[in-house]
This record gives structure tokens, C-alpha cells and sequence, in this order.
């Protein structure tokens, strides 16, 4: 290396280098249209610069552009034939391929610079822009998913597991692909987005095996780097304040997709509660644990409850088949090296939640498991209520499975009707909410979950 070109790389950048800080910064803080305004004054202010610098700034203000269209879910659910002229796989992608393209041009003219240029500049252009390569790819297949889990919003059920290990395939293929300083916002927002996505969705399958500490330790990890990452908007609003004053501005809205998983994270704190509403009870007084749940959306234990003060049931429970799982040892947090026999008979069916008194109904269990054994291919499709008149004991129960291992049933004295609209809607609703798999189709925007 020549003493002139190693002098080249120590001394620093100035110009270039804090235009690129500052574009990523304003990324990194959701501020799209300013970014893009940024680099393009940028460009029309340094037309006499190298044709790479004026290449990257145009490939940066793409950049830009895609990210906005990302971050606010406008690509989803755009179909043929409709007014987008792009079909809807092909949308998002289009944007990002085209970007990719553009970026590769300038990492082949960094790699053959022009003589008399900055030799230094030229290899970091060109070395940021192969990195951005990779994240645009990166970009491209977390919309794809994205594109999938608006997908199954329709269906009975979503296997969670499926889609995090879609995740950690993108995350191992493109880990530390863009880890250069200057991207450093880009980079961590990009694993707090996938970190957040991974937690919730790893939470969801947890919940719906009745793991109490997993469930949690993913809810709490989702809650606080959501709560990080929103703090980079929120220094947003303040510089608009400092800036602008706050009087005269339209009040700015974080993008749709941070909302999407905040709401995520708000549907599967509702299901953890009232999954583990025993174990949680025991941490606090009734009317400080009636206020908590009553703050959760929806609020499934006050639910039960009205509908029981409402149509005079004489027990709402949910009961969790635990049959086959080695691991079950009841409510709560349990130390991994702990032993208890394996449960039989009526315990292998315990109440995950049992209204009004707490205590499962022991008059009534044989029945529900009766029913559960007898009806169980009809549960098992997801989208049945069933019904059962016990002349003996003079009940009727109403049963419906949200998902495979538990079971909602609704129980009162004396004889109903088995077209009972209100039985049935209330246990539907209660069924396909716990499922989980509206909140998907809340991932396009100005749609109603």
C-alpha cells in the first residue's frame, strides 16, 4: 500500500460519510420522507461528484421509498386484476429487485473506479452498497412471510413454530451480512424487527402447550424491545418539536407494522392471562388481579364472567387435555428437575379456568370428558359447538375446542335449546379469538380483525 493511499484511509470522510450518517439515522427513526428528501436535495446539490456518489444517493432515495412501503404493509393483499399493476407477490419484490439492481451497479463502479477519483471513498461506496445488497434480499424474504402470515388469517389454525423457523433460516442466512457502522441503525432495527416477530410468534405455540415460563420470558423479551425500538420514534416527535413546535405539526404516527406487533403483543398478553390466570392470581389481590385482566384486550376472564351473571350458567371452564404430555405438571412455573407422577384419570383433564368459583365442577367432569372422547372428531374440526342433555343429572353442556388441546365448555342447570343463539355465538367468538389468527389479517392496513 502507498504512503498516499494509506493517509487516503486514515484521514476521514467528512462530507460523504455524514450524509450517509444522517440518512440512516432518519431510517432508523421511521423518518422516510425526510430521508428521501435528505439524499435527493443531496444529489441536486453535488452534481459535479463522482458518478458512484451520484448513483448511491439515487439508489438511497429508492431505499427509502421501499422501506416506507414496507414498514406501512401497503403491499399486502394487492390482488390481479386490480388497480395495482403488480401482482401481489410480485409488488414488494419489485420494489426491492430494482433497488438491488441499482446497488449492484454501484459496487461494480467502485470496483473499477475512475482515474483520478478517491480511492478510499470509491471502496466504501462500493463495500456499503454490497452490503445493502444483502439487506434488500433479507428485506425481500421477510416481506414474503409477512405475505404468508396475512395468508393464514383465514385458517382454523397457524402453526407458529413453522413460521419462527422461517425466521431463523433469514436471520442465519443473512447475519452479519450488513454490519458495517454506518449501517448500524439499519442493522438494529432489522434484528429488533425479527427478534420481536420470532418472541411473539414462539410465545403463541408456547401458549397453546400451556407453557407457562417460555410464554412468559418471550412476552416480557417481545414488550421490552418493542418498548426500545418505539423510543426511537418518540426521538423523533421530540426533534420535530424541538425543530418545528409541537403546536403546528400533525401529531406523527409510528409505522403500521410497529402498531401490527404491538397489537400482536397486546392479543397474546390477553391469551397468557387468561391461560395462566391461576398462577398469575397468586401474585396478587383479587381486586388488583380483576383490575389487571379488566385492562387486557379482550379481557377473556371478565367475558366469562358477564356471560355468566348474563344467562345464568351454572359453570364456564376451560379444560386442557394433557394427554401425551410428558412435561405437564400443572398450573404455573414448576423447577425443571421437579418430580410428579404422571396424571391419570380425570386429572389428565384439569381447568385451565373454571367460572364461577374457581374450583372445576368434580359432579360434572366425568360427563365433559364423556362428551370430549365421544364428540372428539367433531371438536376436533375447529368449528363446531357441541351440545349434550344429561336427563340423570338434569344439565346441559355446550362444548367448543379453540384449538387442539383445549376445550371451552359452558354448562347449566336444567334443559336449553341446542340452537341457544347466545350460547352458541358467545362460544364461536370466545373459540376463534383464542385461536389467535385474526390479528393477521390486521397486517394490511384499514383492515378489521
Amino acid at each position: 500500500m502507498t504512503e498516499a493511499l494509506r493517509d487516503e484511509e486514515l484521514r476521514p470522510v467528512p462530507k460523504e460519510r455524514a450524509v450517509l450518517e444522517s440518512f440512516f439515522t432518519q431510517l432508523g427513526m421511521f423518518s422516510f420522507d425526510r430521508a428521501k428528501d435528505y439524499v435527493e436535495k443531496e444529489k441536486d446539490s453535488s452534481k459535479s461528484a463522482g458518478a458512484i456518489w451520484a448513483s448511491l444517493l439515487a439508489a438511497l432515495a429508492h431505499l427509502a421509498a421501499a422501506e416506507k412501503a414496507y414498514h406501512n404493509m401497503t403491499f399486502l393483499g394487492q390482488k390481479l386484476g386490480g388497480q395495482s399493476f403488480f401482482s401481489r407477490k410480485d409488488s414488494i419484490r419489485t420494489i426491492y429487485t430494482s433497488l438491488h439492481n441499482e446497488l449492484k451497479k454501484v459496487v461494480s463502479m467502485g470496483r473499477h473506479p475512475p482515474g483520478g477519483s478517491s480511492p478510499y471513498l470509491e471502496e466504501l461506496l462500493s463495500h456499503l452498497s454490497e452490503q445493502l445488497c444483502h439487506f434488500t434480499q433479507a428485506r425481500m424474504e421477510i416481506a414474503d412471510l409477512y405475505e404468508k402470515m396475512h395468508s393464514l388469517s383465514s385458517q382454523k389454525t397457524v402453526n407458529s413454530e413453522e413460521l419462527v423457523s422461517t425466521l431463523e433460516s433469514i436471520m442465519q442466512k443473512y447475519s452479519s451480512r450488513f454490519h458495517h457502522p454506518i449501517l448500524s441503525r439499519l442493522e438494529g432495527s432489522f434484528q429488533v424487527e425479527v427478534d420481536v416477530l420470532t418472541q411473539l410468534l414462539r410465545c403463541q405455540a408456547q401458549i397453546s402447550e400451556w407453557h407457562f415460563l417460555p410464554s412468559l420470558l418471550n412476552l416480557h423479551g417481545a414488550h421490552s424491545k418493542l418498548q426500545a425500538w418505539g423510543q426511537a420514534f418518540e426521538r423523533q416527535r421530540e426533534t420535530r418539536k424541538h425543530l418545528f413546535g409541537g403546536q403546528s405539526q400533525r401529531t406523527a404516527q409510528p409505522p403500521h407494522l410497529y402498531l401490527w406487533l404491538q397489537r400482536l403483543q397486546g392479543a397474546l398478553l390477553a391469551k397468557f392471562t387468561f391461560y395462566f390466570h391461576e398462577a398469575l392470581s397468586r401474585q396478587a389481590p383479587p381486586a388488583e388481579m380483576k383490575a389487571l385482566t379488566a385492562r387486557t384486550s379482550p379481557d377473556y376472564f371478565g367475558k366469562l364472567s358477564a356471560f355468566i351473571r348474563k344467562h345464568d350458567a351454572s359453570n364456564v371452564s376451560l379444560v386442557f387435555d394433557n394427554r401425551g404430555s410428558e412435561s405437564f405438571q400443572g398450573h404455573g412455573y414448576h423447577h425443571p428437575h421437579s418430580y410428579r407422577d404422571a396424571p391419570k384419570g380425570m386429572d389428565q383433564f384439569p381447568a385451565v379456568v373454571s367460572l364461577p368459583g374457581g374450583e372445576r365442577p368434580l359432579t360434572h367432569w366425568p360427563n365433559v370428558i364423556m362428551i370430549m372422547s365421544d364428540r372428539a372428531a367433531e371438536l376436533n374440526s375447529l368449528d363446531k359447538v357441541m351440545h349434550f342433555y344429561d336427563d340423570k343429572v338434569q344439565s346441559t353442556y355446550f362444548l367448543a375446542r379453540p384449538e387442539p388441546h383445549f376445550t371451552l365448555v359452558v354448562i347449566f342447570d336444567g334443559r336449553k335449546s341446542e340452537k341457544d343463539s347466545h350460547v352458541v355465538a358467545f362460544l364461536q367468538e370466545i373459540s376463534t379469538s383464542l385461536r389467535n389468527s385474526k390479528p393477521f389479517s390486521t397486517l394490511k392496513p384499514g383492515s378489521k380483525g
